[in-house]
């Protein structure tokens, strides 16, 4: 663009230096005598317009080049901005989080040492505290139960009466436990303990609680008949029976 202009400013000063403009009525054009003084004025006049508008073009390449690297001043700083608010954010965010961190974890050990120190207390207060025992239980290694000699029962009788006792048909946590009770019960005496047989044919205790400790008869329980699903105590040995059998029971204290 700049070059057409340059072109068209060099064809009109070379127009006015070899013509000059007749004075004739017909305003036909002539060859001027002294062309450098005859053109002077006119050429300068002709080219007057030419030099408004090359001078008004430099001015706005030159103000679009000023507008164009003040948008790009403007972006970068607008980033840079953006970027520093996004790292004070995180950063900011960073901090309460690692306050938030130690806030829950100190409210967590005085919790911590609250419960354990109520824990305590309500041991303490437990222990200090006078147990109370029902009629016809004893204290047989930690826990209490009673043996029933003289009220023969069927095994779910022998179980509803341990119930109304607070407890449930003897079943035993471990083998120092069970030797405890066996070695205090009368010999040749059949005792209904809390343990049957589910339908999966697994046994189980009358409490819901499985099966800790069990101490078979050898070759026991062996099911005979296909109809002896619960388990009594003879001779320290258990072995599996028919649940019909009106027999003695050993019930274990649940309250205590």
């Amino acid at each position: 663009m700049c070059g057409l202009r340059i072109y068209f400013l060099c064809l009109v000063v070379a127009s006015c230096i070899l013509f000059g403009v007749s004075h004739s009525t017909n305003e036909s054009f002539a060859v001027l005598s002294d062309a450098p003084k005859q053109c002077s004025d006119s050429c300068l006049a002709a080219l007057h317009p030419l030099y408004d508008q090359n001078a008004k073009s430099g001015q706005q390449e030159h103000s679009q080049e000023a507008i164009v690297k003040i948008i790009a001043e403007s972006q970068a700083e607008q980033k840079e901005a953006m970027v520093k608010l996004i790292a004070d954010s995180q950063t900011e965010q960073k901090e309460l989080l690692n306050h938030y961190y130690l806030d829950v974890r100190e409210l967590w050990n005085v919790l911590a040492g609250n419960l354990t120190s109520t824990a305590s207390r309500l041991e303490s207060t437990l222990q200090s505290m006078p147990v109370t025992v029902p009629p016809g239980f004893q204290k047989i290694g930690s826990r209490y139960f009673s043996i029933v000699y003289n009220e023969g029962k069927i095994w779910t009788d022998a179980e509803e009466t341990c119930r109304e006792k607070g407890g449930h048909l003897a079943a035993f946590r471990n083998e120092d436990e069970f030797e405890a009770v066996a070695r205090i019960v009368e010999k040749y005496t059949v005792f209904w303990l809390g343990y049957h047989r589910n339908s999966e044919d697994e046994f189980v205790t009358v409490a819901g609680n499985e099966v800790s400790f069990m101490k078979w008869q050898s070759g026991e329980p062996n099911n005979f008949g296909g109809n002896q699903h619960c388990v009594v105590l003879f001779n320290s040995r258990m072995y599996d029976g028919k649940c019909d059998h009106a027999i003695s029971f050993i019930c274990q204290l649940d309250t205590v």
